[in-house]
């Protein structure tokens, strides 16, 4: 890659800028805040989302922009690297200046280097990488750091750390969160936010890569948590689906998907306990509800049993 750069120059390759972060931290919401900013630049965009559901995909998806979507699974791991690494491969050859990834919130991205350096003869020395940005979920991040690898390696691997939802930390959890970046990655930039507020351009232009020995990424097959695709094919009630959720999210990492309802489009967004429920003023041909457990299989007799309560003979599993 060093010989690429010196021959034809930093400013000819395609700059690739990894977004990581788990699962509800804010990637779509920066992702949408850096497509906005570089509005009339030649774009390209990987979208990974872990379940079988291009959720964030519809909220992303603009004229003018080459986009892949990889579903079911982290890009890192070897469910679907072989897809990531065809993505790569193509848009290495198509007429872009940048390529932005928002890995799925389950990903450890800590072979991103190995994958690039494997596949440099295929894209002929047209990308130059320019490092890992990491959104951190401030209010969860100390509570889920010690149970997910993954979270230690977005950290580690990053250039750039945007801890988000500061408006739902006091001072001192805040500085606790600040202690332990520093601990996993003390040369990273760190950038305090709330919704992703930040100059991305900044943040973009300036990211150097942190040079570190890759590793081997903790996603593996027996490794990722379950995930469960619910659909509806009529209108669901409003408040019956506020009451189903609210049963089911204990259980949950994330929730997210559209779904048609008694009073329209709605969007459901949950992180751990804290549940959002938004009109979306565009139609959508299938409601469809993507459920990460996190409490393993156990998640079925969750669901079945609230969708009994609530939901039954509309929500399908």
């Amino acid at each position: 890659m060093c010989k690429d750069i010196k021959r034809r120059g930093v400013s000819s390759m395609i700059k690739i800028v990894l977004l990581t972060g788990f699962l509800g931290a804010g990637k779509t919401t920066l992702m949408k805040n850096i497509l906005d900013a570089y509005n009339g630049k030649k774009l390209g965009v990987i979208v990974n989302e872990f379940g079988n559901v291009h959720v964030d995909s519809v909220v992303l998806k603009r004229n003018g922009i080459e986009m892949a979507e990889l579903a079911n699974g982290s890009i890192f791991c070897a469910c679907i690297k072989d897809k990531f690494v065809d993505s790569l491969i193509e848009m290495s050859s198509m007429d872009i200046e940048y390529l932005f990834i928002e890995a799925s919130g389950l990903a450890d991205s800590a072979n991103m280097g190995q994958i690039l350096e494997g596949i440099s003869v295929k894209t002929k020395g047209n990308y130059y990488y320019k490092g890992a940005v990491c959104i951190v979920d401030g209010e969860s991040f100390l509570d889920l750091y010690e149970l997910l690898p993954a979270i230690h390696n977005q950290l580690e691997f990053s250039s750039a750390v945007i801890v988000n939802k500061a408006d739902l930390m006091d001072e001192a959890k805040l500085i606790q969160v600040l202690e332990k970046i520093n601990e996993v990655n003390p040369q990273v930039a760190a950038f305090v936010t709330s919704y992703c507020k930040v100059n991305v351009i900044n943040i973009v232009e300036n990211l150097e890569i942190i040079l570190k020995d890759p590793k081997e990424t903790s996603n593996t097959i027996e490794s990722r948590p379950k995930s469960f695709i619910l659909s509806a094919e009529s209108n669901l009630p409003f408040e019956k689906l506020e009451k189903f959720i609210a049963e089911i999210v204990g259980g949950t990492y994330r929730i997210k998907g559209f779904v048609n309802t008694d009073i329209g489009v709605v969007e459901i967004s949950t992180v751990g306990n804290n549940i959002i429920l938004n009109k979306w003023n565009e139609k959508i041909k299938d409601s469809q509800i993507v459920v990460i457990s996190s409490v393993g299989i156990r998640i079925i007799s969750i669901l079945s049993k609230a969708i009994d309560n609530h939901l039954k003979g509309i929500l399908h599993m």
